[in-house]
């Protein structure tokens, strides 16, 4: 009885494990990369966090100091400093008071002129830049 001894054998297609190689690497790596994404909005929300809690602080600290303001510049406050000498206060010198006469008119209608209106007027759009005193 000649009966053929060979072994039969399994063969794998190389290029079938390898396209499932290649597949399970890709997943692998959008895994990896997901992962990564996730980590990165945990870390960037505890930074937030912090931020927004050190604003809220600020914030506090502000209102706080607004009231301190008010209160040191209340009136009763400020007279409690001048009853105490802390503050002192001096009379306004007569040279240090700017009076203000009233502009004159230029026609006996009493209308007064601007420099627009009148043409023989230094002063306006045509006017050089150098000649106008202020």
């Amino acid at each position: 009885m000649s009966v053929n001894r060979r072994r039969t054998t399994n063969t794998i297609e190389v290029n079938f494990l390898a396209g499932w190689l290649v597949i399970v690497f890709l997943i692998g790596l959008c895994g990896l990369f997901f992962v990564y994404l996730k980590n990165q909005q945990h870390a960037v929300g505890n930074q937030s966090r912090l931020i927004e809690a050190s604003i809220q602080e600020e914030e506090a600290r502000d209102e706080a100091l607004k009231a301190k303001i008010t209160s040191l510049t209340s009136r009763g406050a400020l007279q409690r400093r001048l009853d105490d000498g802390y503050i002192s206060l001096q009379p306004i010198r007569d040279t240090a008071i700017a009076r203000i006469t009233p502009p004159a008119p230029a026609e006996v209608d009493g209308v007064l002129r601007t420099a627009l209106s009148d043409p023989e007027s230094r002063f306006g759009p045509g006017a050089p830049q150098r000649s106008v005193n202020r």
